[in-house]
């Protein structure tokens, strides 16, 4: 069902959706289980955008401005969503009511998994322990009630206690901000998923895919978050998109084709050890990360690594090679910016926490 009181208002700038958003929690009861998830993309346009949603089985109910009501069928219901378009960016911003646990990852996120155009709003351990840490200088009656942490033997952080060990750790309690501070300090944890709350009104839980959680209200703080990661992630975007994938003809009669591979990288501060390709291997196959390698190549006693590695869920194709502190991944047809962007965020979880990408 619908749950925004718009009528015929549009929207052509984020900031007035924004708005709207906090008036209209102001002024009516928002419901406590609304979710944004936050994407980003490389559609040219909202017209692009609205093709590819029809294209995977959405219809458009409604639009008003740049800000869409869309709806797809599950299990013989209708699963309705807004979604504001930002073209500033090419960011799609989506606020749904759905059921985080079975309507969303059927529809919304199927599409984004198996979309070469559009991406999850991956935040990275790092960048989701300094969004934490912001926001504990900003408030100091911010409470942390629950989060979930992780910590991989590869990383390059400290860790007082047993650093070799990998460690997953779930944690509720009123007293989670200093809990995840002691964990980060002695067990070199850091967090993928964080549930806030402030005495103000603020009370949200957001994960490493972009998802949040509204519990209450207000927008603003919410989306300068998202915006927080936008500017991180963009760089990323943007050299994804100017890999390439070219077939020339070449020869007297152009008889024969010659693929030109430009690629995009990831510079590893830590670097990628030879010890670590049998776990890199392996994890990357896992029904998590859900990809499967081809075919590798691993020269023993050197740190050059290749393989040429398939998305199992958008069947998209691209090539690795690595000496050590440096990947370039090369397309091969077209750069998947789904593909690409979830093998960065599995290499800032499992290889090198502080890997950047140019």
């Amino acid at each position: 069902m619908t749950f925004l009181h718009i009528n015929d208002k549009k929207f052509d700038d984020i900031q007035d959706f924004i708005n709207f958003l906090e008036y209209e929690h102001a002024e009516f009861k928002m419901p406590s289980n609304l979710q944004i998830v936050a994407t980003i993309s490389n559609f040219e346009s909202i017209d692009y955008f609205i093709n590819s949603l029809l294209k995977y089985g959405f219809s458009i109910e409604k639009e008003f401005g740049k800000l869409l009501l869309i709806s797809k069928m599950f299990l013989e219901k209708k699963i309705f969503f807004y979604v504001f378009f930002d073209d500033r960016n090419n960011v799609p911003l989506f606020l749904t009511v759905a059921r985080k646990t079975d309507d969303i990852p059927e529809t919304l996120l199927n599409y984004i998994d198996r979309s070469r155009d559009i991406s999850n709003l991956w935040i990275t351990p790092k960048v989701m322990k300094e969004l934490k840490d912001s926001l504990v200088d900003k408030y100091e009656d911010l409470m942390i009630n629950y989060f979930s942490a992780k910590r991989n033997p590869n990383f390059d952080i400290k860790a007082e206690y047993r650093p070799e060990v990998a460690r997953s750790i779930q944690y509720r309690g009123d007293d989670g901000k200093l809990a995840l501070e002691e964990l980060e300090f002695y067990y070199g944890v850091l967090p993928k998923i964080i549930e806030i709350k402030l005495f103000e009104g603020l009370w949200f839980r957001i994960d490493n895919k972009g998802i949040i959680t509204m519990k209450k209200g207000d927008f603003n703080t919410v989306f300068e978050i998202i915006e927080n990661v936008i500017e991180r992630v963009i760089q990323i975007r943007d050299a994804i998109d100017e890999s390439k994938y070219i077939i020339r003809r070449v020869g007297v009669n152009k008889q024969f084709s010659n693929a030109i591979q430009t690629p995009w990288s990831m510079i590893l501060p830590s670097g990628i050890k030879y010890d670590n390709i049998p776990d890199f291997c392996r994890t990357i196959q896992s029904d998590e990360w859900g990809f499967t390698l081809l075919e590798h190549v691993l020269l023993n006693g050197s740190l050059f690594f290749s393989a040429r590695i398939i998305d199992n869920n958008k069947s998209s194709i691209f090539d690795i090679t690595t000496t050590g502190n440096k990947i370039d991944i090369y397309p091969v047809e077209k750069a998947d910016i789904g593909s690409c962007m979830k093998f960065y965020e599995f290499i800032v979880e499992n290889i090198d926490p502080q890997a950047i990408g140019g």
